[in-house]
């Protein structure tokens, strides 16, 4: 009996993904000599790489972060086109990025608030604004009003 690495777990969820659980069972039981997948299909749901969603009764691969499948990087721009097979955790992936680009723009206007906040303060009870003119200007900014 042979243990199922880590790299193979990959090989096991597409399996699952795409033939479904009893193709999974039959691929642990034939190549990799395991009886009992139990263990293996709980070593599956504990990897951090792999999200199981019930209602659809697949996995989710989490091999790329956030970021990287936001934006391609240097390799995929210059290499050339190989058309692929897309799985569907890929697919999950491809439906996600509007909702990723959208927390990226958050996080955008956060930043740019929390700078804002540095120089400026609102008072709302008194309808007072209070611009730090000397910050803002020792920070390389200018202050236009009209």
């Amino acid at each position: 009996m042979s243990k199922v690495s880590n790299e193979a777990l990959i090989d096991v969820v597409q399996v699952y993904n795409d033939e479904g659980r009893t193709a999974a069972y039959d691929l642990l039981r034939n190549q990799y000599g395991v009886k009992n997948p139990y263990f293996t299909r709980k070593r599956i749901d504990k990897d951090p790489r792999f999200q199981y969603v019930p209602e659809r009764d697949c996995y989710l691969i989490n091999a790329l972060t956030e970021a990287d499948h936001l934006f391609m990087s240097i390799e995929e721009l210059c290499s050339p086109v190989v058309p692929q097979r897309v799985q569907t955790a890929e697919k999950q992936l491809i439906d996600s990025r509007p909702a990723d680009m959208e927390k990226l723009i958050q996080e955008l206007l956060g930043e740019r608030l929390l700078e804002l906040s540095r120089y400026i303060s609102l008072d709302s009870l008194s309808k007072t604004m209070i611009i730090d003119q000397t910050s803002l200007k020792s920070a390389g900014y200018r202050v236009v009003t009209h």
